[in-house]
């Protein structure tokens, strides 16, 4: 099963004792925001005001 999500991106180890459990935590605690950046509607943590999607576009070195 592949994990997936805008807080964190693509979810490895899953296969460890209780990261299943911390993704289900983590999507339970999001909520719908408007990403800073790129405007999209996205589900990230309260605090996040960027998508995983810009934040991996800046560290590649792209700039807004």
């Amino acid at each position: 099963m592949s994990y997936y999500d805008q807080n964190y991106g693509h979810w490895e180890n899953m296969d460890e004792p209780g990261m299943v459990e911390f993704y289900h935590h983590v999507q339970k605690n999001s909520v719908m925001k408007k990403c800073s950046i790129c405007g999209d509607m996205v589900k990230i943590q309260r605090h996040y005001d960027k998508c995983n999607d810009c934040c991996d576009k800046i560290e590649s070195g792209w700039s807004y």
